[in-house]
């Protein structure tokens, strides 16, 4: 019972996260936004690390993880989501973002002798690339150029972290999923937190309650609860069940961004969305019929 309570907070802390990084985005330069964030989120980690009595490895094979890790997720791929979400909806930030799995696929064919792209894995590639294309195409949602680059940025952002996601599972020493998180972490905080000094972002901050408020609640809660629980959970939970968070949270952001930021939703981008989701479904088919399978067998 207790998991499932977990999975259904990661879902609704992760379906709420680009709502209010687009709250903190309208007076929050980026690299500040993220600075603050990663200070928050790395406060809480170091006292939880401390309370448990983990180790910091830093050995050389370490140390790189955290440098590509840090580097290429916590920094530019964080950067380049703050920076487009200056321009378009949290919707369809987190719609876009829903195409991870699919990245990580595409890595993981060049980098994983394993996990090479077959016929249906390639079809379910070009399905949500269509439902990408399909959502970019549409004139009452990308409305100018600003919009349409943000989206293209955002789409790199998602390429950005997909790398060294792929990197991490190819490493056959153990690591802590805490450390490495926190690590990270420091890792971007000294990129954005230098970026910004150097950038003059700080002077051009809003420091406002409700600024300093979104940073920290993407900060604990975001960022450190969340990557907390997930990773509880893939002890927990089969990797089938977990997987679903690509398709739950994409939707209550959408519902968060109608509601709350009164942002539109068309058809076309409802039935791109739909051709994403069902990529996203194709490209793990086989396992999802498994699953299935097994639970009738249960039943």
């Amino acid at each position: 019972m207790i998991k499932y309570l977990q999975y259904l907070v990661l879902c609704l802390i992760w379906g709420t996260t680009f709502a209010a990084i687009k709250i903190g985005s309208a007076s929050t330069p980026p690299m500040v936004g993220l600075a603050l964030r990663y200070w928050f989120a790395i406060a809480i980690l170091i006292i939880s690390v401390l309370l448990t009595g983990r180790k910091i490895p830093l050995d050389k094979a370490s140390l790189k993880m955290y440098g590509i890790v840090g580097f290429y997720s916590m920094g530019l791929s964080y950067l380049c989501t703050y920076w487009a979400m200056q321009f378009i909806p949290s919707s369809l930030s987190s719609i876009l973002w829903a195409t991870f799995p699919l990245f990580i696929g595409i890595f993981a064919h060049f980098m994983v002798s394993t996990e090479r792209l077959n016929f249906q894995r390639l079809f379910s590639i070009l399905t949500a690339t269509l439902g990408v294309v399909m959502i970019l195409s549409d004139q009452a949602l990308v409305i100018n150029r600003k919009v349409l680059f943000g989206c293209i940025v955002l789409l790199l952002g998602v390429v950005l972290a997909s790398y060294p996601t792929v990197y991490v599972k190819t490493k056959k020493h153990k690591y802590d999923s805490m450390v490495l998180t926190m690590m990270s972490l420091v890792v971007g905080s000294v990129i954005h937190t230098f970026g910004a000094l150097i950038s003059g972002q700080f002077g051009l901050m809003s420091w406002s309650l409700r600024n300093i408020g979104a940073a920290a609640y993407l900060g604990i809660f975001g960022s450190a609860v969340t990557f907390y629980i997930y990773y509880s959970l893939m002890h927990q939970m089969e990797v089938v069940k977990l997987s679903f968070v690509s398709f739950i949270t994409p939707v209550i952001a959408t519902l968060v961004g109608v509601i709350f930021l009164h942002e539109a939703v068309t058809s076309q981008e409802i039935f791109g969305i739909g051709l994403i989701f069902a990529g996203l479904f194709l490209y793990d088919f086989r396992k999802y019929a498994t699953y299935l399978k097994q639970c009738k067998t249960h039943n």
